[in-house]
């Protein structure tokens, strides 16, 4: 699993590293530069999975290919840290600017703290050192072998994920893969056997069921068409229980918090799923059940988390035990921007000696 991710030279970031654990929450003014680490993120997982041309993932990145290095930068760097078991490797992806034209690389650059050089056929102490037993019996090569695979399936089980409910309101093609916008989670629904299809219906239930002023009592995928190719998301509500109502009428609340949930009952176990503004349209009196949910099914389920937010609400539901894996992006006095751990702020037991972590944020005193 993913558990640190540095970014060099990246966007507005110069070097700067974030944490992540099973629920990672990530703060910030607007501009601070919380959506580029997402897109960090988000460029990884498909320039490592896409087959793509390099210049064509670059440009899907938000910004394309004039924001992608750092200004004044010739090359960027992303660094990823992977734990499997006991084994740790960090891997380094970077893209070089040359006249113009791109070039990727990527490398192992350190396995369990030992750094990896790039073998040399010149250099026989170096081949000999990459074919040398580990305690476990493997030689190094065959590790850093592994890892190779390790990475390439961390990235794409990778979910960037940002719902949007306009795109949610129609009928979806039937499809097995949710995609980033959340547009078919009707089809995703729909494409499990029934068995499968009733007890995931039974489970967004469960979570959504207590979003809107009265209870939802079922949520369910009905398919429609000659062939049953396309399906619609249905919620019966307490309001009118014999008459239920389609993805055009339920609010973008409601959708939006059901993609969130559905996202995290079928990501594969070990994954990361990433998600900007989680609270977004929802009301703050219901941050206590996304929260209830982030972390309820992110333990369940074994799907680390991240996410942004503004919300201070969501943030004092929480709670305090929490604050070591809050992390909070500022710009420094050049105009850098850097990652900070929350517990590691030197004045936070004064500023909430006075005040809630979400008071803080809303004050702007990070």
């Amino acid at each position: 699993m993913i558990t640190k991710l540095r970014l060099k030279n990246w966007k507005s970031f110069k070097d700067s590293t974030l944490y992540i654990d099973p629920l990672t929450i990530l703060i910030g003014i607007n501009a601070s530069g919380k959506s580029n680490v997402l897109d960090a993120l988000d460029f990884l997982k498909n320039v490592v999975t896409s087959n793509s041309r390099l210049i064509d993932t670059i440009e899907q990145t938000r910004g394309g290919k004039d924001w992608l290095i750092k200004r004044g930068e010739k090359q960027c760097e992303l660094e990823i840290t992977l734990k499997d078991f006991d084994d740790e490797c960090i891997c380094a992806v970077q893209i070089f600017n040359k006249d113009g034209g791109f070039i990727y690389e990527r490398h192992i650059i350190e396995l369990n703290g030992v750094k990896c050089e790039t073998p040399d056929l010149k250099d026989g102490d170096n081949m000999l050192r990459l074919f040398q037993q580990t305690s476990d019996g493997l030689t190094i090569a065959e590790k850093m072998a592994h890892f190779e695979q390790v990475i390439s399936e961390d990235l794409k089980n990778l979910f960037v994920f940002n719902p949007v409910p306009e795109k949610m309101r129609g009928y979806s093609p039937v499809s097995s893969e949710l995609k980033p916008d959340g547009s078919n989670i009707a089809g995703v629904i729909a494409s499990l056997p029934k068995d499968e299809k009733e007890k995931l219906e039974a489970e967004l239930t469960k979570y959504v069921s207590p979003l809107p002023e009265k209870d939802i009592r079922k949520i369910q995928s009905v398919t429609v068409g000659l062939n049953n190719s396309d399906a619609m998301l249905y919620c019966y509500e307490d309001w009118n229980p014999d008459k239920p109502i389609d993805a055009r009428g339920m609010s973008d609340g409601t959708l939006r918090f059901a993609a969130i949930v559905l996202a995290l009952l079928t990501a594969k176990p070990h994954s990361l799923l990433v998600i900007e503004e989680i609270d977004n349209g929802l009301h703050p009196s219901r941050a206590k059940e996304l929260v209830k949910v982030m972390k309820e099914l992110s333990q369940k389920r074994s799907v680390d988390i991240l996410c942004t937010t503004h919300n201070p609400v969501l943030i004092n539901e929480l709670g305090n035990d929490m604050i070591p894996f809050i992390s909070y992006v500022k710009r420094d006095n050049e105009g850098n921007s850097v990652i900070e751990l929350l517990e590691e702020k030197d004045n936070l037991a004064k500023l909430m000696a006075s005040s809630t972590i979400g008071g803080i944020m809303t004050e702007d005193k990070l």
